[in-house]
C-alpha cells in the first residue's frame, strides 16, 4: 500500500514546478520571472509524495494552502486533494483554487467564499473619452483631502455581489485602503474623480496608476466606483477610457481584479478587458 506524505521543498525548484504544472497564470503576469517570484514569497513549500515519487506540490502556511499543482504522469485531481487533506487535517482555508478543483473541494466539505479574476486590456481608449454633461474631471493626488472621498467609496460598495460577500468596510479601513493605493501608484499616479458641477458632489472616482514594482510596467486600476444614484449614466465607462488613454503614454497594458458576478464585469468586457482564469477562495464548512 502506497504511503503518502508532505516533504519540504526547496522554494526555487518548487517555483519552477508550480509555474509549469499549474497550467494557469491567474494573475496574468505574462512573465516567467514574475511568476517564479510570486511563488517564492515563502519557504513553506511542500511536495506531495507517494512513496518516493513527487505527485504534486502545495504551499502550506498554518491552516491555509495555496498554489496546488499535480506533477505528471500523476493526473487524478480528486485523489490529489484527498491525499493532501488526509496528510493535513488542519487545512481550513484554500486560496487560488482553479475552477477544475472547485466541485471536488465542495464534495470534500469546503465552500466557496468568493470567485475572482484578473482582467487585462491594451491601453489607448477604444473610444474617445467624453465626460457626460454636467460633470467635471479632476486629478486625485497627494494634495487632495482624501476624507472627501470616503463616503463615495462607502457608497460605491453598496449593492452587488461585493456588498453581499464583504459588506461595507468601516471608515478606518476605507481610509487605509485609499492611502495605501495612492502610495502604491505614487510612481505614476493616474487617479481621477468626477464632480457634479451643479451641487459640487463627488459622484465617482478611479484610483489607478503604475507601481514601481508592477511587473512589465503595467498600469493597474485599484478601485473604480460610482455612487448608486449616478450609475448607468456613462460615468464608469468614461473613467475607464480616460485611464486607458492616460496610461498609453507609459505602458501597453492596464489590468484590474474583479469579483466574478460583479455588475462591473460587463462594463470591463465592453471596454475591452480580457478575463484571465477564475480562481476561488474556499473555507472548510462548519460541521
Amino acid at each position: 500500500m502506497k504511503q503518502y506524505r508532505l516533504e519540504q521543498a526547496d522554494k526555487n525548484l518548487f517555483a519552477v514546478y508550480q509555474v509549469i504544472y499549474s497550467n494557469s497564470d491567474i494573475e496574468m503576469w505574462y512573465d516567467w520571472n514574475t511568476r517564479l517570484n510570486d511563488t517564492k514569497f515563502t519557504d513553506q513549500c511542500f511536495w506531495i509524495m507517494s512513496d518516493d515519487d513527487r505527485i504534486g506540490g502545495v504551499v502550506k502556511i498554518n491552516d491555509t494552502v495555496m498554489f496546488p499543482f499535480i506533477i505528471p504522469p500523476f493526473s487524478d485531481r480528486q485523489q490529489m486533494w484527498r491525499i493532501l487533506l488526509n496528510c493535513c487535517k488542519d487545512i481550513r482555508n484554500i486560496n487560488g483554487v482553479l475552477q477544475d478543483d472547485v466541485d471536488i473541494l465542495v464534495s470534500l466539505g469546503y465552500k466557496v467564499n468568493v470567485n475572482r479574476q484578473v482582467m487585462c486590456c491594451p491601453t489607448g481608449a477604444s473610444k474617445k473619452p467624453v465626460i457626460p454633461n454636467g460633470l467635471s474631471l479632476y486629478r486625485l493626488d497627494d494634495s487632495f483631502d482624501i476624507t472627501k472621498i470616503k463616503e463615495v467609496m462607502k457608497e460605491g460598495y453598496r449593492g452587488g455581489i461585493d456588498y453581499e460577500i464583504f459588506g461595507v468596510p468601516n471608515d478606518e479601513k476605507i481610509m487605509e485602503d485609499i492611502s495605501y493605493l495612492l502610495q502604491v501608484y505614487k510612481h505614476r499616479n493616474l487617479s481621477i474623480y468626477v464632480v457634479n458641477e451643479q451641487n459640487q458632489e463627488i459622484v465617482g472616482l478611479c484610483i489607478a496608476g503604475i507601481s514601481e514594482n508592477m511587473p512589465l510596467g503595467f498600469a493597474e486600476i485599484g478601485e473604480l466606483c460610482v455612487v448608486p444614484q449616478y450609475r448607468s449614466k456613462g460615468i464608469a465607462d468614461f473613467m475607464l477610457n480616460y485611464i486607458k488613454e492616460s496610461a498609453n503614454s507609459y505602458t501597453e497594458v492596464v489590468k484590474l481584479c474583479v469579483t466574478v458576478g460583479n455588475y462591473a464585469e460587463i462594463l470591463y468586457s465592453k471596454a475591452g478587458f480580457q478575463a484571465g482564469p477564475r480562481f476561488a477562495r474556499m473555507t472548510k464548512r462548519s460541521m
